[in-house]
């Protein structure tokens, strides 16, 4: 009797280990059934009218209309929502939530002389940070305006006339980092007191940013060229790391690393102290299309060549080396130059755009359990606004 039960209970073990065997197809077209425990909404827009998606099931949670445009920024939790087109009034507001109620707003009023276009904003400390431009309304000529706003009233701290545009800034320590556009390939760099707006340190910088660090222990200057540069506050240079072809794109810090990719195929790790390489990946005949950085996991998407495929791959942070790969089969409709990614939480959001057909597509996969969770069409050509999830927020 007690060998039968034996035998009967090896039976079952081996039965169990069968049926868990892992497939070795990695493709998202394995019948699985998906676990979707995800909290969060997605926003959309399309025009004025603003409609929230639950992440969990994509249906509508919430829709509102705005009467002017209406875009927003959130830094830990606060939003600063900016409306209004050049013809308008443009307003800035604090706001609890994406479409919460209003705790303040401050309006740049349209007069016969004179509109403002409002630009980049940010949060340092206590205050906020606006970048605008007024246009005089008769001669279409134009001055650049960067200001401090009280965070809890929105009241001017202090305000500064900058002779260039401010394409964009970054507070980094106890200064805000400013880049100004000059001309189609020079910029210049501005070391900014953050208490009185008072200029500290003024530089030429002959390239094009493509995107401006505030780091942990470095400001960090990605360039459309082949350079990756490295900064302290006064604007006093580092160190310098180039790359084996132009456009360099992404960047994460994650402890003493620096991940980004290149437009020569590679994925780079350096020391974001020295700027030495750590490691890269190299994807020959891809180029990169995404990255991000995930519980000691790099994910990189490309699209395939030919292909309808969008491929997710993982590496390991520390040394670089691919850990698996899976791919999503994309409708033919699909645009790749208009398809968005979204890395959050072990799932990736795309969104394709498919203006000849006036619609968008929407698909959330889950990357550790490699299944799709769901696909939206929309009959309508619409963006992503923002994606709210419980570890951090997204434009």
């Amino acid at each position: 009797m007690k060998t039968n039960k034996l035998l009967l209970g090896i039976l079952i073990v081996l039965i169990v280990s069968i049926s868990c065997k892992k497939d070795d197809d990695n493709s998202f077209d394995e019948i699985v059934e998906p676990t979707n425990n995800i909290v969060g909404s997605l926003w959309i827009n399309n025009s004025n009218v603003f409609t929230e998606l639950d992440l969990k099931d994509n249906q509508q949670i919430n829709t509102f209309t705005t009467l002017s445009s209406f875009h927003c920024n959130e830094f830990n939790g606060t939003f600063i929502c900016t409306q209004g087109e050049y013809t308008g009034t443009k307003t800035v507001q604090r706001k609890g939530s994406f479409n919460g109620d209003l705790m303040w707003s401050k309006d740049y009023v349209k007069d016969s002389e004179r509109y403002f276009q409002i630009n980049a904003t940010a949060i340092h400390q206590n205050s906020i940070l606006l970048s605008y431009r007024i246009v005089n309304a008769t001669t279409y000529t134009s001055t650049y305006h960067l200001e401090a706003l009280e965070l809890d009233t929105g009241d001017v701290i202090w305000s500064i006339e900058l002779g260039n545009e401010v394409k964009t800034f970054t507070p980094y320590k106890n200064k805000i980092i400013t880049e100004l556009s000059v001309g189609s390939s020079t910029v210049e760099l501005l070391s900014i007191n953050p208490d009185n707006g008072h200029i500290d340190t003024r530089i030429p910088f002959t390239d094009r940013i493509s995107k401006l660090i505030g780091g942990a222990s470095s400001i960090l200057i990605m360039t459309w060229s082949n350079s990756i540069v490295s900064m302290d506050a006064e604007l006093n240079v580092n160190w310098t790391f180039n790359t084996g072809s132009p456009n360099i794109l992404g960047g994460y810090e994650i402890g003493n690393q620096f991940i980004f990719y290149s437009r020569d195929q590679t994925v780079y790790s350096i020391d974001k102290s020295e700027g030495d390489l750590i490691w890269n990946h190299n994807y020959t005949g891809k180029f990169p299309l995404a990255i991000d950085i995930s519980n000691d996991t790099v994910f990189i998407s490309h699209k395939e060549v030919g292909e309808s495929n969008i491929v997710t791959k993982t590496l390991d942070i520390f040394t670089g080396e691919e850990l698996d790969s899976y791919s999503y089969m994309t409708a033919e409709e699909w645009n790749s130059s208009a398809t968005k990614y979204y890395f959050f939480d072990n799932h990736l959001l795309l969104f394709n755009i498919v203006p000849d057909d006036n619609k968008a597509n929407i698909a959330l996969l889950n990357l550790s359990d490699k299944t799709l969770l769901w696909e939206r069409e929309l009959d309508q050509i619409a963006y992503p606004h923002l994606i709210i999830t419980p570890t951090g927020y997204y434009q």
